[in-house]
């Protein structure tokens, strides 16, 4: 049997076969609370474990079904469940698999919000939270210890887009009866198989990517192994988290263009990458994708592709008013949270930031980091805009 490339998922409907309603683009989106069950017989026999026929609307819909399954294929998980956030999939992998004794190990370079939430909020009902850097192998002993529950990953990092040896790690974990969870939103789940490489977990900010039109808050959790399935289901199900159909909608109709959103921006991104690279002001460029980046050649072995988000550190010598004179006088990149949308983007994270002394630790005289998003403008506009706000702060 061929199997499907995740280009030609994306564009595809759910196969007739596979719902009763008639098969078009797009399902239909079911706004509803009861959902009318035909007979008593079905009323007897409803489940809310059977995602294809929810008995009511909090446990899914038609929509919800499909967006669900795809991304289960496009990932090759087992099954893959929709959250109202990226963030949300965090705290229902964590709900879902944690109990009170058990450690879990963040990355240095991972989502901070997600670092916050643990320590804010699950630390209060006995969760054990330790860090490690990912970047690190010969420290992973020390720093983790043997009874830790669950390993979460980030590949790139959050900000400072490191890409650790991920099948050494998901390796290292299962060697200790560890679950791997790694968050997947940079490659959308098509340019990197995760669990190819040993991972159990794989939690995704359907927001960013697979949206595409910045209007939309969404995650996903995906996993190979029955028992963790099962567990997020049922955590699920019983914390009563829901998903409006209208959003589901909306991201279904952002798939078919996702694989060519994606690359849109990565010649433009790795241009600009090599330009800040040549500027003195500059101490590093942080793009998985760029040679000489940290962790270009586990990218290279493990991802099938880049997108157009990447970070550059200043000198720790740079004026901070300089700096923020040059992000200011840039007028295509918009400042704002998150990235993955049609808009070009530009985040500022000071020398006091977690990220940036995290980054200084490994590489001496960095300061302060600006982490760019190109988004789908014109890279020609998008590289002038950069030239001339750079112009006018370092070089008027």
């Amino acid at each position: 049997m061929h199997h499907h490339t995740p280009r030609t998922l994306l564009s595809q409907p759910m196969a007739a076969e596979e719902t009763d309603d008639p098969v078009s683009a797009l399902p239909p989106v079911h706004r509803a609370s009861t959902i009318f069950l035909p007979t008593l017989a079905r009323l007897k026999s409803a489940d809310w474990r059977d995602r294809s026929r929810p008995p009511y609307g909090r446990d899914g819909s038609r929509a919800a079904y499909e967006l669900e399954t795809k991304l289960a294929r496009i990932e090759g998980a087992r099954q893959a469940l929709l959250v109202s956030s990226g963030l949300a999939a965090y705290s229902l992998t964590c709900m879902a698999l944690l109990a009170p004794g058990d450690i879990v190990a963040i990355p240095t370079n991972g989502y901070g919000t997600a670092q916050q939430m643990l320590r804010h909020v699950f630390r209060r009902f006995g969760i054990g939270i330790v860090l490690y850097d990912p970047m690190a192998p010969d420290t992973w002993n020390e720093a983790i210890p043997s009874s830790a529950r669950l390993l979460w990953v980030e590949a790139p990092g959050s900000v400072t887009m490191e890409v650790p040896d991920l099948r050494r790690l998901a390796g290292w974990a299962d060697e200790r009866g560890c679950i791997a969870a790694i968050d997947n939103t940079y490659s959308a789940g098509m340019h990197l198989r995760a669990f190819e490489l040993g991972f159990h977990v794989s939690v995704q900010a359907l927001t960013k990517l697979q949206s595409g039109g910045a209007d939309v808050v969404m995650g996903s959790v995906a996993s190979v192994r029955e028992d963790i399935s099962r567990s997020l289901s049922e955590t699920r199900h019983f914390l009563g988290m829901h998903v409006s159909p209208d959003d589901i909608y909306l991201v279904l109709r952002g798939l078919p263009t996702l694989s060519l959103r994606y690359t849109a921006s990565t010649e433009a991104s790795l241009r600009l990458a090599q330009w800040f690279s040549e500027r003195k002001e500059v101490a590093a460029v942080m793009h998985p994708a760029f040679a000489g980046s940290k962790g270009h050649e586990n990218w290279k072995q493990y991802f099938t592709a880049s997108t157009g988000l990447f970070s550059i550190a200043f000198g720790a010598f740079v004026p901070t008013t300089k700096i923020e004179a040059f992000l200011g006088a840039l007028t295509l990149f918009h400042f704002g949270f998150s990235w993955g949308g049609p808009t070009s983007l530009v985040m500022f994270y000071g020398k006091d930031s977690a990220c940036a002394q995290q980054l200084e630790n490994s590489r001496p005289g960095a300061g302060c980091i600006a982490r760019f998003w190109l988004g789908l403008e014109d890279s020609a506009d998008l590289a002038a805009d950069v030239f001339n706000a750079w112009s006018s702060a370092f070089e008027a």
